[in-house]
C-alpha cells in the first residue's frame, strides 16, 4: 500500500545537443522541394521542442534493456509486479504501468517535462540558420553492391550545439523511492551514451546534460548531481 506523498524533488539542467537531432512530427505531407521529415514544433510559437514522452520512453527502453527486464516475446513495456528483483520494482515504480494493468505500486514517482530551447540558444539559431531554428540534412542511400547513392532524402533537423531547459519531478512515498532515484539518474546517463530522437544509429541525437541541480521541496535541500559519477 502506498504511503503518505513524503517529499517532492525536481531534478532541473540544461540538455545540449552535441550532434543534430530529429524528433518527427508525423507529418506524412511531402511538398516537391520541402522537407521529408519535419522535427516537431510547438503549435503557438513554431519553435522546435523536444516531448518528454520522447525522453521518458527512450530512457524506459534503455533502462528495461540494461536491467535485464525486457518481454521480448511479448513485445510490451515491463509490467510485471510480481517481480520482486529490486531492478524489476526500480523500473514500475518510475515508470508506473498502464491503467489496463494492475497497479498496486502507485502512481509513476517520475513526472518527465517538455524540454523548449533556452533563450542564449534560440537567439543564436536564428542568427545562424534561420527563423526556422532548424537545418537541412541531405542524405542518400548507399547501395552497397556499386557503392552509389541513391533515393536522395531531407531530414530537418535541430543543429548541434543547442540547448534545451531539462526538468523533472521525482515523488517520493518511502525510503525505497529514496533508493530508486539513483535509478533515474542511471537513466538519464544511458541517454547520454546512447541518445533521443531518429536515426541515433546514425549519429543523430547526441546529447550531454549540463548544471543538473537536485532540490527537494518539502526538505528545501539543493545539491549539484554529476552524472559522470553515477555507476551504471
Amino acid at each position: 500500500m502506498v504511503e503518505r506523498l513524503k517529499e517532492i524533488v525536481t531534478l532541473e539542467g540544461t540538455m545540449k545537443l552535441t550532434t543534430g537531432l530529429h524528433i518527427g512530427a508525423g507529418n506524412d505531407e511531402i511538398k516537391i522541394g520541402g522537407i521529408d521529415n519535419p522535427v516537431v514544433r510547438d503549435p503557438v510559437t513554431n519553435e522546435p521542442y523536444i516531448p518528454g514522452s520522447s525522453i521518458k520512453g527512450k530512457m524506459r527502453f534503455l533502462l528495461e534493456w540494461f536491467l535485464g527486464k525486457v518481454d521480448i516475446k511479448g513485445g510490451k513495456p515491463f509490467s510485471n509486479t510480481k517481480d520482486t528483483a529490486e531492478e524489476a520494482k526500480a523500473i514500475l515504480k518510475i515508470f508506473c504501468i498502464s491503467g489496463s494493468e494492475e497497479n498496486t505500486i502507485g502512481p509513476a514517482r517520475a513526472s518527465f517535462y517538455d524540454l523548449f530551447l533556452t533563450d542564449e540558444s534560440k537567439k543564436l539559431l536564428e542568427e545562424r540558420v534561420g527563423a526556422l531554428m532548424t537545418e537541412d540534412k541531405a542524405e542518400v542511400m548507399v547501395n552497397r553492391i556499386k557503392g552509389t547513392g541513391e533515393n536522395p532524402r531531407h531530414t530537418e533537423r535541430i543543429p548541434a550545439g543547442a540547448e534545451f531547459k531539462f526538468k523533472l519531478v521525482y515523488k517520493i512515498f518511502d525510503e525505497e523511492d529514496e533508493k530508486f532515484f539513483e535509478y533515474l539518474l542511471k537513466g538519464l546517463k544511458l541517454l547520454e551514451i546512447d541518445g533521443i530522437g531518429g536515426s541515433v544509429s546514425r549519429g543523430y541525437g547526441k546529447i550531454k546534460f549540463e548544471k543538473l541541480k537536485k532540490k527537494t521541496l518539502i526538505g528545501k535541500g539543493e545539491e549539484d548531481i554529476d552524472l559522470e559519477k553515477v555507476e551504471l
